[in-house]
């Protein structure tokens, strides 16, 4: 029997709602109760990012609102994530031996952003499951984590300089080791934090249906605002119709296999599962991403329903 973690590892205080999906075919999921899989993801307790750690990363920000915080990271996501484009940050590194920083190339370009847009760290990804051994973690340039995570460790201090116009460069940025429960699911949550684009998110999380989805309203119109935008515009009928799609796509996927197609949603199971380990491990509190990850748990799970029930 599959079984997945139906509670985060530790609890912190308010979060966003749980999604209200009034999706009567499916309240009882018997498909869940069978497989041992919680009928909607639990929200841990509400913390905010730490002002000590915000403080280290920048002395300036130590009294300005989170939410200012936030705002000025979603509005500024493009030239993030230009700035990380021009920078050389290696795959993985050594887990046994983690270096106290890295050396990160910069490659030339006539629209350098501003130094602000640039990562701050870079972030070792380790695992928290006992049994997951590798002589290399994963490393992600990283800026937008921290207004966003609760739990994150306390950065060292950070100083960026970006040299003189035309000379080869490189950042030395912190290397800072983050143990979190589902290591190959983070670069969904990563991605999210710098774009804050959930259409992306969900595209990602149902990608058979990703040509169904609707894009984002108004480019960034929820974006640090911490409110239901883009989730809200899915009815029950659409998500109905999305899970009887996504049935579709796995029956077709599996040849026609029953087990095949319930063996692919139970991946889609995994995935969902992973990111929603890692949010609560992080304490991430935003409501178009968790609203994104209940929409996802449930089109799954009625999926699942159709299969199991050959409808």
């Amino acid at each position: 029997m599959f079984q997945v973690a139906s509670r985060p590892a530790r609890h912190h205080g308010a979060v966003p709602e749980p999604l209200n999906l009034p999706m009567s075919h499916y309240q009882t999921s018997p498909v869940a109760q069978k497989l041992n899989i919680p009928r909607r993801l639990a929200r841990p307790s509400f913390s905010e990012p730490s002002r000590d750690a915000i403080a280290r990363i920048d002395p300036g920000l130590s009294g300005v609102p989170l939410e200012y915080i936030r705002k000025s990271l979603a509005g500024n996501a493009n030239q993030m994530l230009t700035a990380l484009s021009l920078l050389t940050i290696p795959s993985s590194l050594p887990c046994a031996h983690l270096p106290p920083t890295i050396d990160a190339p910069l490659r030339p370009s006539s629209q350098t952003p501003d130094l602000s847009a640039f990562p701050t760290h870079v972030l070792a990804i380790l695992s928290s499951r006992s049994s997951a051994t590798t002589p290399t973690v994963a490393s992600f340039a990283d800026k937008a984590s921290l207004p966003a995570s609760a739990t994150l460790p306390l950065y060292p201090a950070s100083s960026l300089g970006l040299p003189p116009t035309g000379r080869r460069a490189a950042l030395t940025l912190p290397i800072v080791p983050l143990t979190i429960p589902s290591p190959e699911t983070f670069p969904l949550l990563h991605a999210y934090l710098h774009t804050m684009r959930p259409d992306t998110l969900l595209a990602s999380l149902l990608p058979s249906l990703a040509s169904a989805l609707p894009q984002m309203p108004g480019a960034g119109s929820s974006a640090g605002s911490n409110k239901l935008v883009y989730v809200a515009q899915f009815s029950s009928e659409r998500l109905l119709r999305l899970a009887h799609a996504l049935a579709g796509a796995a029956i077709q996927r599996s040849g026609g296999s029953q087990g095949g197609a319930m063996a692919t949603l139970m991946a889609h199971v995994k995935v969902v599962n992973g990111l929603w380990q890692n949010v609560c491990a992080l304490g991430v509190f935003d409501a178009e991403l968790w609203g994104v990850m209940d929409l996802a748990w449930e089109v799954v799970l009625a999926a699942m329903t159709k299969v199991s029930e050959g409808r």
